[in-house]
């Protein structure tokens, strides 16, 4: 019988199939014949696929390498710590300080300038008689800076992290003057090309909004400031239960006309954020 040529067949003749190995073996038992299993067919290894590359770590990751960590065999599960989030971290910090500055630059009112974020009274009284628009009887005004003060002496150094994240939030929050004070006494204000060192260390803010982060050391000056400025102290002083125990301060915190505030660490921060004012 004549075989029918098609086009198509010449392609499939020519795809070889894979090979494959059988794998003969029996089970022998005591009371009976030996026993043929069915074969089963596994195709021969190929060449080793090669492995993927590995990308980098994102920034966002902190490897850590901490002691104690136990070493645990196959099979058996392994609760060492690898890494952790440290951008999670940073932002929470970031968001929190910005919804404080949110909430001292409530009260912030500077000098009128052009605007449409409120109605000027001058300028509606002196529409009866030059008949100006209402929409020139409009005014802002001027954004006060929050001032930001924080303590960098040794006596500070387990809050190190926790101040370095406000300064961080500080600087991207805009509109902040960030000084740098250790023991209180201001050393550096810190601008777009860096820290410069200040001429007068001493406070002299007057009707300004301060923000102050330190302890014990070197309170005068703090409360001090209170009397001619809004002042949040948030204090992270834990070696002394009270400012009149440390000896280089002479006023007591009946004295300080702020808000005075426990502030230890990062938890303690966002805790507080709901009792400013």
């Amino acid at each position: 019988m004549l075989r029918l040529e098609r086009p198509w067949r010449r392609v499939l003749d020519a795809v070889r199939a894979p090979e494959l190995s059988l794998i003969q073996g029996g089970t022998t038992s005591p009371s009976g014949p030996t026993r043929e299993p069915q074969p089963r067919f596994f195709p021969r290894a190929g060449p080793a696929q090669p492995h993927r590359k590995k990308g980098p770590v994102p920034e966002w990751i902190s490897i850590l390498a901490e002691r104690g960590d136990e070493t645990a065999g196959a099979g058996s599960p392994n609760y060492n710590k690898a890494f952790f989030l440290e951008e999670l971290r940073r932002r929470r910090i970031m968001t929190t300080f910005a919804l404080l500055m949110a909430k001292v630059a409530e009260d912030l009112t500077g000098w009128p300038i052009p605007g449409d974020d409120e109605w000027s009274v001058p300028d509606l009284m002196a529409r009866h008689l030059d008949r100006r628009p209402l929409t020139q009887c409009r005014r802002s005004r001027e954004k006060e800076r929050v001032v930001v003060v924080i303590d960098t002496s040794g006596s500070c150094l387990h809050q190190a992290r926790f101040f370095s994240s406000i300064a961080t939030a500080a600087v991207a929050a805009g509109d902040v003057e960030l000084y740098e004070a250790p023991n209180a006494g201001i050393r550096a204000r810190k601008s777009r090309r860096g820290w410069r060192p200040v001429e007068h260390r001493g406070w002299h803010f007057c009707r300004r909004t301060v923000i102050f982060f330190g302890d014990f050391d070197g309170g005068d000056a703090v409360i001090r400031a209170s009397r001619r400025n809004k002042l949040y102290w948030f204090c992270s002083e834990t070696r002394y239960p009270d400012i009149r125990v440390h000896p280089w301060c002479s006023l007591s915190l009946r004295s300080f006309r702020g808000r005075f505030f426990r502030c230890t660490a990062e938890e303690d921060f966002i805790r507080l954020l709901r009792k400013v004012r």
